[in-house]
């Protein structure tokens, strides 16, 4: 598999990874932002992207010790020649063609960064760079911290209420935008239809939380895509101008009334939905029950429908949409049930794994039968702490079952994820730097988890 990239170990080479985040913009907390022209090695199972984001197609998937041509970086993300065609992978699982800089230390931390960030999401704060290391303290949404210029791996080192600990650089907003001061306010405002707060004007926005119609936010004068900038927990983030009236004489220009609600037509949703922001990406509101009514408005992209939700466009995938109600004994019992198509057991799982399962769901819709409670041999199904993701054609989808495996690797912390076994190999929490182990040969196909993904979650 993928023997082109395979011959090509054997030019190892070391450097420094750009450690980098996604906040108000992409910002470099490691050594070395841009990469250098050469070869890089991927450290790890990582995806070869079309474009330089994770909602980009995959092209193929790098082994660890996988050697591609460097042409430059882009943000956070290194530009490579694939197969006679530019692509993109995440420059934290890549190193570079010549010795690391001098910024790095012996014990795999380097120094990025200093400044102020905020956190984008109720945040754990540990004591130590990996989610095996205690958590000290739950940072909310919106929290300032300090960047200490340490990070390891993608971990930032920072200062919090006097105590020294890590916060994971995923959910932390450009240090660059937090610097300064608290951005001047100009005058107040009003939204006129429940709101994203967002980080950042542009299409790369995260959503920070969503306010209620009606909520007053103070605002900074300052305007950019449609978008006016307010002031949100002493952060300066962005809202919808079209939906956000300023009074009190604020300095900035009147702003359009809320474009009229088009008009939608009812469907039932046949199983438990999640109610996107947009069309793509990851970012959603919440999820409403089987058998809830939405108003669509005919518009179908990338597979999600749109729909007035609270007087707002929203998204939901379509697919899970009829203009019938469900049948009461569908998905084999209560309405709400997880189990679909030949799934089973999936109701009587913890917590950790229906958040899974429902994921899952949505996320892949080539997946059409998972296991989860069981009586078994061994304690993970019988304690329902565990889901296999049956991948279907295994022989000819193992590229599909790897990037089910890597993503819920890397949403571990997440999902309260213990360990994953996929095609003999196995991760785990407590050995996350060896990566993916070789495992004993069991025998069978299905013994070897060759057929399935198995997801074990504390709890």
């Amino acid at each position: 598999m993928k023997t082109a990239l395979r011959s090509l170990r054997g030019l190892a080479v070391a450097t420094a990874a750009a450690i980098l985040i996604q906040g108000l913009g992409s910002i470099a907390l490691g050594p070395a932002a841009d990469a250098r022209d050469g070869d890089v090695t991927a450290t790890a199972r990582v995806h070869v992207r079309s474009g330089p984001s994770t909602s980009s197609q995959s092209l193929t998937v790098l082994d660890k010790g996988d050697v591609l041509p460097a042409l430059g970086s882009e943000g956070s993300w290194t530009k490579v020649t694939f197969e006679g065609r530019t692509a993109y992978v995440f420059s934290a699982y890549l190193t570079g063609a010549s010795s690391a800089p001098s910024s790095e230390t012996s014990n795999g931390t380097s120094t990025g960064t200093a400044g102020t960030v905020a956190t984008t999401a109720n945040l754990n704060l540990r004591v130590g760079p990996s989610i095996r290391d205690r958590v000290s303290v739950v940072a909310p949404t919106g929290t300032r911290l300090t960047l200490t210029g340490s990070v390891s791996g993608e971990y930032a080192q920072v200062t919090y209420a006097g105590q020294t600990l890590w916060a994971s650089t995923r959910y932390l907003s450009d240090p660059a935008a937090n610097s300064g001061s608290t951005p001047q306010v100009v005058g107040k405002g009003r939204a006129l239809a429940n709101l994203l707060i967002r980080t950042s004007s542009d299409t790369a926005y995260s959503v920070i939380t969503t306010v209620p119609r009606d909520t007053i936010l103070e605002m900074t004068g300052v305007q950019a895509n449609g978008m006016t900038q307010v002031v949100f927990r002493g952060v300066a983030r962005w809202v919808n101008g079209s939906y956000f009236a300023p009074f009190g004489g604020a300095a900035v220009a009147p702003q359009p009334q809320p474009p009229a609600t088009p008009e939608t037509s009812d469907r039932y949703a046949t199983t438990v939905l999640n109610i996107w922001t947009a069309s793509t990406g990851t970012a959603y509101i919440r999820d409403i029950p089987r058998g809830t009514v939405v108003k669509v408005t005919g518009v179908v992209e990338n597979g999600r429908a749109a729909i007035v939700d609270d007087g707002a466009i929203r998204w939901v995938t379509a697919r899970y949409l009829s203009t019938t109600p469900p049948s009461s004994g569908a998905s084999g019992g209560a309405d709400d049930s997880l189990n679909r198509g030949g799934s089973s057991g999936l109701d009587k799982t913890n917590d950790n794994v229906k958040a899974i399962a429902l994921d899952i769901w949505e996320r892949y819709p080539q997946i059409t039968t998972m296991y989860g409670w069981r009586r078994d041999v061994t304690p993970d199904h019988p304690a329902g702490r565990a889901v296999d993701v049956m991948i279907p054609s295994y022989g000819r989808n193992q590229a599909l079952g790897w990037e089910i495996a890597n993503y819920y690797r890397d949403n571990a912390e997440q999902y309260n994820i213990n360990y994953i076994i996929f095609a003999q190999r196995i991760w785990s929490v407590a050995r996350d730097k060896e990566g993916w182990r070789w495992m004993a040969n069991r025998g069978s196909d299905n013994a070897n988890h060759y057929n399935h993904v198995h997801i074990n979650t504390y709890g």
